[in-house]
């Protein structure tokens, strides 16, 4: 009796934590607390490093290349980092429609951040895209495909120095591009999840990493 009431209990708090974000949060992974800049549809802690949360529909973070359009409509869950760092997490998408994704975002403020997304393209496939956005003007590459639809995401900075890169494994580093940010005293960084043209989008964050000590290996980021 008492092993059936604990499981309904443990229940219960699994679909509390489902369907209600707090204001903050903190994982065991991150040494900092995390808040919500925007609250998700819903969230789960899956445990020390792992974590899922749900975009809804008609969610976006996006800036066209000549700054003609602009949507900041997302939830995202960041903590400021110290002032050099190391942070990484596998990504899977529950991907549905065009354009569903989740991201590692640097965010400045609503005119001024960085993303490296992983995003259900026009033709199915997924794939790899990085934006840094000045001034509500972006700056877009995109990468590389993503078979599987997941993939590990990494971001550093080591004094003015920032870098995206992905891996399959989460050993193996790819380096994306380099960039700088202005404002690194206002930096925040962390996850986000899109559904602009579906019903919404879980995501599933897990292996969550993170150091506050500049990289040695420029090419890996490590």
């Amino acid at each position: 009796m008492f092993q059936k009431t604990a499981a309904l209990l443990a229940l219960c708090l699994t679909a509390t934590l489902i369907t209600k974000a707090s204001d903050s949060l903190r994982l065991k992974a991150i040494p900092h607390p995390l808040s919500w800049n925007a609250q998700p549809a819903g969230v789960s802690i899956r445990s020390a490093n792992a974590f899922s949360m749900k975009a809804a529909k008609g969610t976006d973070l996006y800036s066209f290349v000549d700054g003609s359009f602009y949507v900041h409509q997302v939830p995202m869950l960041l903590f400021k980092p110290d002032t050099a760092f190391i942070f990484s997490a596998r990504i899977k998408p529950q991907f549905k429609a065009l354009y569903d994704g989740a991201a590692i975002l640097l965010y400045n403020d609503s005119s001024n951040w960085a993303k490296l997304l992983l995003e259900k393209m026009d033709d199915g496939s997924v794939s790899i895209g990085s934006s840094v956005v000045r001034n509500r003007v972006t700056d877009d590459n995109y990468h590389r495909s993503a078979p599987t639809g997941e993939i590990y995401l990494k971001a550093v900075r080591s004094g003015k120095i920032y870098c995206f890169y992905s891996s399959a494994d989460g050993k193996t580093w790819n380096l994306l591009r380099t960039f700088s940010l202005s404002n690194p005293d206002s930096l925040r960084i962390g996850f986000y999840a899109q559904s602009p043209k579906g019903e919404g989008l879980t995501v599933e964050v897990t292996d969550l990493r993170y150091k506050g000590e500049p990289f040695k290996s420029f090419f890996t980021g490590e």
